[in-house]
């Protein structure tokens, strides 16, 4: 596991184990185990976790989500970045994202 200062710079990608639907402007992912959905572990996002997910497709770092977050939402760069690491760091530990 990355430190946290490690995490900011690490490009992810998301998890070749997982299927990802946007519906009704939600992300809905779904970890594929031997062959079948583990209906267990089906996850949701919100609208800023959907255009997070919908970023990370493209191999960006959680400073380049930081950025994101900052330029939609007014937050300032400390908690951009804060919420970035913290997006980045469950997705990892529920391993929906894996290093590019």
């Amino acid at each position: 596991m990355a430190v946290l200062g490690d995490l900011a710079a690490a490009r992810v990608r998301r998890s070749s184990n997982i299927v990802s639907r946007v519906v009704a402007d939600e992300a809905i992912v779904v970890p594929i185990r031997r062959g079948a959905a583990d209906l267990d572990s089906i996850y949701t996002f919100n609208e800023s976790g959907t255009k997070l997910w919908s970023l990370i497709e493209n191999g960006l770092d959680a400073v380049a989500l930081a950025s994101f977050l900052q330029s939609e939402y007014g937050l300032t760069q400390a908690q951009a970045l804060s919420d970035a690491e913290a997006f980045v760091r469950d997705l990892t530990q529920e391993g929906l994202v894996e290093p590019a």
